[in-house]
């Protein structure tokens, strides 16, 4: 449905933007999880995290910029380390605290990940311009930070 303002019967309604959403998300994640091999959204979204030059990146750091809580974010490392793609080591300035780093397995696994994005990406983009995708971008992003865990 086209959205000119007036809704598609004329009452001024708009669009159903959580049902949209909502849907778009499922899909989006099924075709992540299509595409890369033995995949997840959230394992892609982590090895996309995480440098691929071996540099260690703070956990807290990392579940705040994926949007995880501790006990999701542990939780996914715990099988991701146990599959040998990624590895926790101690943060030399904080004995408290650890960085999370790419093994050799967990770098090629996020370079495959990193072209489906882009594929994915690219495919998301087709049949619309550079205004509307800046749009469609301010809006996903306002949608985020609305909604994030900090408010």
């Amino acid at each position: 449905m086209a959205y000119g303002g007036t809704g598609k019967d004329g009452t001024g309604r708009r669009p159903r933007f959580v049902y949209l959403l909502t849907l778009a998300q499922r899909r989006v994640q099924a075709a992540i999880q299509g595409d890369v091999d033995g995949s997840t959204a959230a394992r892609a979204g982590l090895l996309m995290a995480l440098p691929p030059t071996g540099d260690g990146v703070p956990m807290k750091r990392l579940g705040t910029s994926l949007g995880l809580g501790a006990p999701a974010l542990s939780g996914l490392l715990d099988r991701m380390a146990r599959d040998g793609l990624v590895e926790r080591r101690p943060d030399p300035a904080d004995g408290r605290a650890w960085n999370i780093t790419l093994t050799d397995a967990g770098r090629a696994l996020r370079i495959e990940a990193a072209r489906s994005a882009k594929l994915l990406n690219d495919r998301l983009c087709e049949g619309f311009d550079d205004a509307e995708l800046t749009i469609v971008a301010r809006w996903l992003e306002a949608a985020g930070t609305r909604f994030s865990r900090e408010k």
